[in-house]
Parts: structure tokens; sequence; C-alpha cells
């Protein structure tokens, strides 16, 4: 199996194997930030002439402590350019945003391959973690200390507290509220360019409605077992917004089936549309009738996007 994921993401096998080794049930979002930082594909990352000095600077400006002893090492460089960009820091030299972009361009097939370490060891937490850990990268942005807000551009601190004021504390609401009164709230704190630009990226944003149905599967052989069909459908397109990441990207999401109990992890896919999707995911008769039981939508690069629905025989189709 190892082999297969390092051949699908074209990573080091000793990479995979780092993962497959260091990855548990329950690795902390934390922890797999910092075994990102440790694969193989960063071995190469150039630390030149005096940046040591630089990385030390910059390790007194971070959330995670780095090893002050090894500041000359691309490891630990990797993971202050990675913290550095979640906390929207303005790097020191331009070197660094250059070392940073390759930094980000590697990260996204690593985080896929410890997703798929995590989801084929049946370990829900740490698949979750992984792809918050992918969303954080995309964005530019902190899994849970970040506000959803700051994904959008021109958003500040007085008017994210005059967004509070109305109730609206998540992006997703945002895009719910009545444009009229948004507008009147938005005019208060800033110019009319800058709201412009906002509503403008606000309308890049998915509103993702999802449909979920059982049927019993026909074939003879499987005949105890289920179908999850799942119905999506979304009012954007399919180009996901992220200023703060290099590269073009589309949308793409994972369907989670698994226990919120137990933590185990049934199944996943990962999909992306443009405008609306059927799919379906097996299922078998204890998944269904055990308490916990959750399909999760999952967004690769959107805070705060997750979507839950319980799974239980109730839902099934005539």
């Amino acid at each position: 199996m190892l082999g297969t994921v390092a051949s699908q993401y074209y990573l080091s096998y000793k990479t995979v194997s780092l993962f497959s080794t260091n990855i548990g049930p329950d690795t902390s979002l934390k922890v797999l930030f910092h075994m990102l930082c440790g694969a193989t594909e960063y071995d190469e990352l150039p630390v030149r002439h005096n940046e040591e000095k630089i990385n030390e600077a910059l390790s007194k400006e971070i959330e995670y402590e780095v090893d002050k002893n090894s500041l000359d090492d691309p490891h630990v460089k990797a993971n202050l350019l990675l913290q550095a960009h979640f906390s929207r820091l303005e790097l020191p030299i331009s070197d660094y945003v250059t070392d940073l972009k390759s930094v980000l361009d590697q990260s996204i097939r690593i985080i896929q391959a410890m997703i798929d370490v995590s989801a084929n060891s049946g370990w829900l937490k740490s698949a979750l973690n992984s792809m918050y850990l992918m969303q954080m990268v995309l964005q530019g942005l902190w899994f849970e200390k970040d506000p959803s807000l700051l994904m959008l551009p021109n958003m500040n601190d007085n008017l994210i507290k005059t967004l509070q004021q109305s109730g609206i504390t998540q992006l997703q609401q945002l895009l719910e509220f009545p444009k009229h009164s948004l507008q009147n709230l938005l005019q208060s704190v800033l110019t009319q360019p800058k709201m412009s630009e906002l509503l403008q990226a606000l309308e890049c944003f998915p509103q993702i409605q999802m449909k979920c149905s059982l049927q019993k599967t026909e074939s003879s052989r499987e005949q105890n077992s289920y179908l999850l069909d799942i119905k999506l459908r979304t009012k954007s397109g399919s180009r996901a917004f992220l200023p703060r990441f290099p590269k073009i990207k589309d949308e793409a999401w994972w369907l989670v089936l698994g226990n919120m109990k137990t933590w185990e992890l049934y199944a996943l896919k990962r999909i992306s549309f443009s405008d609306h999707l059927t799919t379906s995911m097996f299922i078998s008769p204890d998944q269904i009738n055990l308490e916990g039981t959750k399909l999760l939508l999952v967004s690769d690069c959107y805070l705060g996007f997750e979507q839950q629905y319980t799974v239980h025989n109730t839902m099934l189709g005539s």
C-alpha cells in the first residue's frame, strides 16, 4: 500500500513510510504539521549563508516552537515558512517568498498522502486533521484559531466585530445574509472600492446543497448491504478562491463516511464538480444503525464549509 501511495503522489518512499510509522488513530493537527515539514521532499530546500539568523528572528514570531539548534536545517526552514504563511506574516527577504512558493507547491501532494495513509487505516480523526491542514495551506490561515471570514479580502478586526454584532461569525452565514443589509453593514466600515472587492470575492464561494438517501443493493452477492446515494448541487463555479496560494486550483471535496463516536472511518471519496453531481458510497447495515455514523462533506480549501448528515436506516428510499 505504501508503494502505491508514494507512486500516486510522486513522493519518496521515505516520506510515506514516515507517515505510516507516526500517524495513529488520533494524531493531532500540530503533530501532522510537523510531520509535513519533515517530509523528504524538503531535503533540498535551500538554506543560504546567514539565513539561520533570519530563521532565528522568524522563530520568535510563530505559533509552534522549532529546534533553535537546527535553524540551518531545511525542514526547520520549511516549518517557519509555513507558519509565517498561516499567520500572514511579511517575509523578510524576496528569496523567502520564492522558497515559500516551492514549499506550498510540494505540500499538497504530501498532505494527500497523509490523508490516504490515515484513511487506509480507518482513522477518521487523523484523516480529518490532515484535511484541515490542507485548508490551512491553501488559505494561509490557522484552523479554528482564525475565523473563516478572513478568507475574504479587506476583512479586518473592526469589520469582524461589526459582523459579529449582527450575529455573523462564519463566512457561510455571510453568504446567506440579505445582500442589501450586508451592503449597509459594509459601508459603515469599508470604502466603496474595498466593499466592491469583498462582495465580488464573496460570489466566488460555493453554496452547496446535499441530499442523501439509502438504497438496498440489487446484487445477490451483496444482498445485506446498502448504497448511500448522494446528490450535490452548487450555485458557484468550480474555481477555488485562493488569494494566498501561488497556483490556480479548482475546488475539490471529500465525502467522508465514518463514526463520530468511535472515530472509525468507513469510506472516503474525493470529488469535484461545477454544477451538480450524483454519486454513491457502499455502507453495511451495521454501520447504518450504529450511533454516531455520519456522512461529512469536507472542502479541501475552505475553512468552515463542512456539512454533516446523520446516516440511519430511516433514510431508506422506497
